[in-house]
C-alpha cells in the first residue's frame, strides 16, 4: 500500500492506494480515530459487485452499517438526492458524531460529500473511490457539491475528507467507457504538470487500458500526488488550483448543454482540452508539435461521443454562468507548454465566442482545433 498525504490548513489526510483495501477498510479507519459505525452511500451496481468485501470490513471493526442507496449518473448528482440522504441520516439516527463513507464514483462522492457539508453543518466523510476519475481527481481535494439546470457543481461547499481509500484492482470492473473517462482526468495532470507522466502514458497506454496492476497503480500514484501537492498550496482554489480546471470551462458547459446525459464527465474534459488546446493554438501559443501529441493521446484511448447537434447558445449560457465567469470576464486554463499551465483571464469574450461556434459548428474535428499533420489511425495498436 502506498500512501500520499493532503496537507491542508485543517489538517492532513492520507490517500491510501493498494490492492485489498476494502478488506482492510475497517481495520484503517478505526485507526484513523473512528469509533462509531458510519452510514455508507452508494449506488446499486458497486454494492452489488463490491458492496461485500467492504461492508464485512467495516462491520467487523463498527457494527452494523446502515445503507443509502443512490441512483447511478450525472443527473442524480442532484437536490433531489441530497435530500434523499439527509432523509435517510436522519432516519438513521444520525448526530453529530456520525460520519459518512462514500463508496463509488464522482457523483457519489460529490453528494454524500455535500450531505455530510450540510448535514448538523458538517459531518466527517471518507471517500472510498471505485472509478479511475474519483481515485485520481473527485474523491481528493474536498470539492463537493451537486448539479442544477443553470450549470454544473453550482451549489457545494469545500469540505476535505478524512481518508481516501483506492483499490485498483476495483477498476477491473469498470466498463470500458468508463475507464476511459477517467483516463482523460490523468491526461489532464499530465498535461498541466507531469512531462514524465504524459511520457509514462505514451508508452504504457494499452496496459492501462487492459488494468495491468502496476502500470494502473502507477498512474493513480502519480496523478493524487499531483493533485495533493495543489490541493495543499491553493486549498479553496483562490489561484494555483484553478489549473485543475485545464478542460473544465468548457467540457462543463458542454455537460450542462446537454442535460448530463450525453458525456461521461471525463469525456466532456477530453473535448474540453482539445478546445482550449485550439484556442491556445489561435491566441499565438507556440507549442504546435506539442498540442498534437497531446491531441493524439487523447484520441488513442477511446472514441469520444459526437458534439455535433450541439446548439451553440446552450453551450454560451452554461459559460457565463461558470463559477470562472467573473465580472464578464472568463479565465480559462490554457497550455503554454506540456506540463505548464497558465491561468488566462485576459481572454477577449467575442474572440472566444467566434472560436467556440466554429468548434461545434465543426462537432469538434480537431483540425478545428489545432492544425494535425497526417497521422496515423487515432485508435491504431488498439
Amino acid at each position: 500500500m502506498k500512501t500520499i498525504r493532503v496537507k491542508v490548513p485543517g489538517g492532513a489526510y492520507p490517500i491510501h492506494v493498494g490492492k485489498d483495501l476494502f478488506d482492510q477498510a475497517g481495520a484503517i479507519l478505526s485507526e484513523a480515530g473512528f469509533s462509531v459505525p458510519p452510514i455508507l452511500v452508494s449506488n446499486p451496481a458497486v454494492l452489488r459487485l463490491h458492496g461485500c468485501r467492504l461492508l464485512r470490513s467495516l462491520q467487523a471493526s463498527f457494527g452494523r452499517v446502515p445503507r443509502v442507496v443512490i441512483g447511478d449518473g450525472e443527473r442524480y448528482k442532484s437536490r433531489a438526492t441530497l435530500s434523499s440522504i439527509h432523509e435517510a441520516l436522519f432516519r438513521a439516527g444520525a448526530d453529530r458524531d456520525s460520519w459518512i463513507v462514500a463508496f463509488g464514483g464522482g457523483v457519489v462522492g460529490d453528494v454524500a460529500g455535500f450531505a455530510a457539508a450540510t448535514f448538523m453543518r458538517g459531518i466527517p466523510f471518507v471517500n472510498v473511490p471505485t472509478t479511475l476519475l474519483a481515485q485520481v481527481d473527485s474523491a481528493i481535494g474536498g470539492k463537493v457539491g451537486i448539479n442544477v439546470p443553470q450549470g454544473k457543481n453550482l451549489i457545494g461547499a469545500f469540505h476535505q475528507p478524512r481518508a481516501v481509500l483506492s483499490d485498483p484492482a476495483v477498476l477491473r470492473t469498470l466498463p470500458e467507457r468508463e475507464l476511459a473517462a477517467g483516463l482523460y482526468e490523468v491526461i489532464k495532470c499530465a498535461a498541466i504538470r507531469s512531462v514524465p507522466l504524459l511520457d509514462f502514458l505514451e508508452r504504457n497506454l494499452e496496459d492501462v487500458l487492459n488494468c495491468r496492476p502496476a502500470p494502473l497503480e502507477h498512474i493513480i500514484v502519480a496523478a493524487a500526488r499531483i493533485k495533493a501537492g495543489i490541493v495543499a498550496a491553493d486549498e479553496k482554489e483562490k489561484d494555483l488550483r484553478v489549473i485543475l480546471n485545464f478542460g473544465h470551462t468548457i467540457g462543463h458547459a458542454l455537460e450542462a448543454a446537454t442535460g448530463y446525459r450525453r458525456f461521461k464527465h471525463g469525456e466532456a474534459v477530453a473535448w474540453g482540452m482539445i478546445g482550449a488546446i485550439g484556442l491556445g493554438t489561435a491566441l499565438g501559443f507556440p507549442n504546435g508539435q506539442e498540442s498534437v501529441r497531446l491531441v493524439q493521446l487523447i484520441e488513442r484511448v477511446e472514441p469520444l461521443p459526437s458534439m455535433r447537434d450541439i446548439r451553440f447558445e446552450k453551450v454560451w449560457a452554461a459559460l457565463e454562468r461558470d463559477k470562472k465567469f467573473r465580472g464578464g470576464i472568463f479565465r480559462m486554463v490554457l497550455l503554454p507548454r506540456l506540463g505548464e499551465a497558465a491561468i488566462r483571464s485576459d481572454i477577449d469574450p467575442q474572440r472566444l465566442r467566434h472560436f467556440l461556434k466554429r468548434f461545434l459548428q465543426r462537432g469538434g474535428d480537431v483540425q478545428a482545433a489545432v492544425p494535425i499533420p497526417a497521422r496515423k489511425s487515432s485508435h491504431a495498436g488498439k
